[in-house]
């Protein structure tokens, strides 16, 4: 679902005028309502991809705008307005269904992070609705899976989605896991509350703890106003944590402490928070080896893996594979604007026999590509591009050229962190740079190897 027509709701001119212009710009279509019922009558009439709404106005108010869009269309997406220092309103318009909030003032750059973060929540709400229920089950039709492994995980999904408890979902990269975690979300009791996502790897460790947690002003150089952290926000719904071995072990007890106990207080806060959330996390290393390595203590493993769900590669679910490429094929021709594509009995069997490195990521992105540079409206083999898929490696400095004998060589003295620095540059090199690929074949977090690249640039200095 792409992100195309929005509605602005201010009482006040300039903040609705600066709202239109800025997005005007970035090619939305962009309609202004004045006033809570000007906007009703908008919303009668036509249908919006997302509402920006103030929270205070004279006649209705941004949670009167909230209930009324959920009433009228529920996949609608809604962001409020509220002033510095009325937070709080805005954290009750997101338990109620806003999916995010802005402070005034906002720049432009604040509006353009906001807007990527709802476009993204829309295309993987339309990726999502092969899992809504019919009748207590999900659509074999739309469930885009023939593979027997996967239709038994769909009935574990729907039986853990009318639990409480925590589920940690396991399987290698691209195979799905947040589709899982967002069908278990959609499937519970907690469904119109907010599912909150973190990928604790692509957080800074030294602001990891804020982004869990929040912080109150003052609390640490560059904190100008009280932030609130993805549990508060997630409260009454669900908190995805992707890539949970990511999270430094220095706050894994807090971390625990609030899996276990619900509670929790700001970075520089005395008061606890209480709340009730439901925590879901994702991983692809092997967790008893994060565990012996010391990356993931065992008693929060354990908080967390109350109901494991493994999710296999897409090599080992074969029967998926042109369902998948059908539905891919389907999304992106519409996405397009083109006719829909069909795929050649040629290309259907070279899908088959691929190995799929990059999973159900890779299967998108490979047809996507084939839409886009197709000639005809039947995809031959030779637009799919395979091939191109996946980089070469060529042996690097260091290397033994000949094919099985990949080694790095060390004069004999050599010390072990000399040989480990060695091991790190040259397989980042073999992988053309690539820090999450080398740090699966180093079997190393991406933390881990961030900070190991970190100390080499600072004692270079």
């Amino acid at each position: 679902m792409a992100l195309e027509k929005i509605l602005v709701v201010d009482d006040e001119g300039l903040v609705r005028n600066f709202l239109s212009e800025t997005l005007k710009r970035k090619n939305f279509e962009v309609s202004v309502a004045e006033n809570g019922m000007k906007a009703l009558d908008l919303l009668k009439k036509d249908a919006f991809d997302l509402v920006i709404t103030d929270m205070r106005m004279p006649d209705l108010t941004g949670i009167d705008i909230i209930k009324k869009v959920k009433e009228l269309s529920p996949t609608t997406a809604i962001i409020v307005i509220t002033a510095f220092g009325s937070i709080e309103n805005a954290v009750e318009a997101m338990r109620l269904g806003a999916f995010n909030y802005l402070i005034k003032p906002f720049s432009p750059d604040t509006i353009e992070a906001v807007i990527e973060k709802v476009q993204e929540h829309l295309s993987l709400q339309a990726e999502n609705r092969f899992f809504k229920e019919t009748q207590g089950h999900m659509s074999q039709d739309e469930m885009i899976s023939e593979s027997p492994i996967m239709k038994k995980i769909m009935e574990e999904v729907l039986q853990v989605a009318k639990s409480n408890a925590n589920c940690l979902i396991h399987g290698p990269s691209g195979v799905g896991k947040e589709v899982i975690a967002s069908a278990i979300h959609n499937h519970s009791f907690r469904s119109e509350k907010p599912f909150i996502k973190v990928n604790c790897a692509a957080i800074p460790e030294t602001l990891i703890e804020s982004e869990f947690f929040g912080h109150e002003k003052g609390s640490f150089t560059g904190a100008e106003s009280r932030r609130l952290g993805r549990f508060e926000l997630a409260d009454r719904g669900t908190l995805l944590l992707d890539e949970i071995t990511e999270v430094p072990l220095t706050l894994q007890p807090k971390l625990l402490r609030a899996v276990q106990e619900q509670e929790f207080e700001r970075v520089g806060g005395v008061k606890p928070i209480r709340v009730d959330v439901r925590i879901i996390s994702t991983t692809n290393r092997d967790i008893q080896h994060a565990i012996r390595e010391k990356a993931l203590r065992e008693d929060l493993y354990y908080r967390l893996n109350v109901i494991p769900i493994e999710v296999p590669p897409l090599k080992e679910r074969e029967e998926d594979i042109i369902p998948l490429a059908r539905h891919f094929l389907k999304k992106f021709s519409k996405e397009n604007h083109l006719k829909e594509k069909r795929l050649s009995n040629d290309s259907e069997k070279l899908l088959k026999k691929y190995d799929w490195p990059g999973n159900v990521r890779e299967l998108s992105n490979i047809i996507e590509r084939a839409v886009v540079i197709s000639p005809s409206d039947i995809i031959q083999a030779e637009s799919l591009s395979l091939n191109q898929t996946r980089p070469e490696l060529t042996p690097p400095r260091g290397f033994a050229e000949s094919e099985g004998d990949n080694i790095i060589k060390l004069p004999i003295g050599s010390t072990l962190e000399e040989l480990e620095k060695r091991m790190i540059i040259e397989t980042l090199d073999a992988n053309n740079q690539n820090r999450t690929r080398t740090a699966k074949m180093l079997n190393i977090s991406v933390r881990t190897l961030r900070n190991k690249l970190q100390s080499y640039e600072n004692t270079s200095d």
